[in-house]
């Protein structure tokens, strides 16, 4: 079994998961526990479109029956922090996508 890499790069942010911090060129960027466990979930998942109940159970460990705004919240938020506006795609009638770092 190989073993666990806690960093995840993703263009140029570096996602630590066991220190729960996120970095841009060096420096940290300030993300509440529920923005940073959503950008770990998107970024473990890159490329694959994940519904609101999918999201809202891998990152905050709960599942929601029913339609949630608190999802959509924290992904503008997120969008907004890191400046991944075109990098979280919204997946119409399924929920969001983090494209692959090209």
């Amino acid at each position: 079994m190989a073993p666990y890499d806690p960093y995840i790069a993703y263009k140029d942010l570096t996602v630590d998961l066991r220190a729960h911090r996120v970095r841009r060129a060096g420096c940290e960027l300030c993300l509440t526990p529920r923005e940073f466990a959503l950008l770990a979930v998107l970024v473990t998942h890159c490329d694959k479109a994940l519904s609101r109940s999918q999201l809202l159970e891998a990152a905050w460990g709960y599942a929601f029956i029913g339609e949630s705004r608190t999802v959509d919240v924290h992904i503008n938020r997120l969008r907004r922090k890191l400046g991944l506006e075109n990098d979280i795609q919204t997946v119409y009638k399924v929920g969001y996508r983090l494209n692959s770092a090209s």
